[in-house]
């Protein structure tokens, strides 16, 4: 499957708006949409850091080990 595929899936699954997902990412709120409809993948953190905010994560697995990405920090204090 396509990255923008799996991207577009997970956001439409999260039944949450490509809106609130930016906002709560820390990016401006076109930032998702964006992506979605210019086809632009973004950094695998990026990725990683949508996909948690979708309630997805973002897995590596090789020989059966699975590693998980965390993304970066979106805490805003």
């Amino acid at each position: 499957m396509k990255t923008n595929d799996v991207l577009r899936k997970i956001v439409r699954e999260s039944g949450r708006s490509a809106i609130s997902i930016s906002q709560e990412i820390g990016r401006r709120p076109n930032y998702v949409s964006s992506l979605l409809h210019s086809g632009s993948i973004p950094s695998c953190e990026t990725f990683a850091t949508i996909a948690a905010a979708c309630g997805a994560e973002l897995q590596v697995v090789k020989d059966g080990e699975v590693m998980v990405l965390d993304g970066w920090d979106t805490d805003k204090e």
